[in-house]
């Protein structure tokens, strides 16, 4: 245990010195933020009073040619002249509006409206449903206001039913689409980024030093194989485990909600496990870092398939997928009916790790 041990610091070590591995960390960091940034602009159309708390007022600009009007969470620049370049001007949209067309609507007359959107910026979706919510507003008012002059009950045009739509969690105050996205899909995949990483990460310690021609010294010293999987294995679960609970803190510092942390935690180390196994089988089979990344790659983009094909088809595997399970855990404060999963992740570990050991025994005595 002592050597594993000693065997694990210096593989910390020289993973702390690597800088692909301080990059790839940002890059994960970066991508983590900018995938909850993107699910939050995704769900804008459906709960634009959602958004206006994650979205300055100032960063959405929106023209408006015709009479002056105000749209909340949005700044509206007034417009001179109708043929003007959004680009130039910094807009999201232009709204063309005709003039008094709030008279004309408490006329009851039918009025054109135009609003003409950059669909190539990313807030565009959040300024159309902004205006359309304002311009809807607008046209409520007019109607109740005629219908006060027709001598119709104000009360009753308008609805009379009040439907509100509330979470059984803090999550509730979120549009169904955004939970279904983030719990279903999204923080699936940004855990199980880590978990990922690790298989690239094992090649790289045992055919890296392959390729230095130091595995032959580390073989013959007086350490067991055991000992030496334990020792390599050690760092990269440990910064994969850290990783998944940093994201697990970036997601929560967003106002969603993670629950059964340690469970999850547990989970996404069996599947560490998993990882390392095939990395160490990979390594096995590979002479230099090129052949096991390419393998690497191919083995990813099958396990990618695996992970989440079930949880499109909805197949009677789906409770197996990984990706259902980190679903399931992370957006139910109780879970159940997941022993299964976590026996099947454990000793498919078990069984990967076997193979890579006796895979490294074989290859040692072909080389002999």
């Amino acid at each position: 245990m002592r050597a594993s041990i000693a065997l694990a610091r210096k593989e910390l070590n020289e993973l702390a010195r690597e800088k692909v591995y301080i990059v790839a960390f940002f890059v994960q960091l970066l991508l983590v933020v900018a995938i909850i940034f993107v699910a939050f602009l995704y769900t804008s159309v459906s709960n634009p009073e959602v958004m206006q708390g994650y979205i300055s007022h100032q960063n959405v600009r929106v023209g408006v040619y015709g009479p002056s009007i105000e749209i909340a969470g949005l700044k509206v620049i007034p417009l001179e002249k109708a043929n003007i370049s959004m680009k130039a001007l910094n807009l999201v949209a232009v709204l063309y509006l005709p003039e008094n067309f709030e008279k004309r609507l408490e006329k009851g007359e039918k009025v054109k409206v135009t609003l003409l959107l950059d669909n190539t910026n990313v807030l565009s979706g959040y300024a159309d449903a902004r205006i359309s919510e304002t311009l809807k507003a607008i046209d409520r008012n007019a109607k109740l206001k005629r219908a006060e002059e027709l001598g119709v009950n104000r009360q009753e045009l308008s609805s009379p039913v009040v439907f509100e739509v509330k979470g059984a969690s803090s999550s509730g105050r979120y549009p169904a689409e955004f939970i279904q996205l983030m719990y279903g899909i999204l923080i699936p995949f940004i855990l199980l980024l880590p978990t990922f990483v690790a298989s690239n990460m094992t090649t790289d310690l045992i055919v890296g030093e392959k390729e230095r021609r130091t595995y032959e010294l580390l073989v013959a010293a007086p350490i067991s194989k055991r000992e030496i999987i334990l020792g390599k294995a050690m760092p990269i679960v440990f910064l994969s485990l850290g990783e998944a609970f940093l994201w697990i803190k970036i997601i929560e510092l967003r106002g969603l909600p993670v629950y059964n942390e340690a469970m999850l935690l547990l989970y996404l180390l069996l599947l560490d496990v998993l990882f390392f196994g095939f990395g160490i089988s990979i390594s096995a089979v590979s002479e230099s870092v090129r052949d096991a990344n390419s393998i690497v790659t191919l083995l990813l983009l099958g396990v990618s398939f695996i992970f989440f094909a079930p949880v499109a088809v909805k197949n009677s595997l789906q409770y197996l997928s990984p990706a259902s399970v980190i679903a399931n855990l992370t957006s139910n404060p109780e879970v159940t009916g997941i022993t299964l999963p976590f026996i099947v992740a454990a000793l498919s570990a078990m069984l990967v790790i076997f193979i890579g050991e006796k895979l490294l025994v074989y290859k040692e005595n072909l080389r002999v």
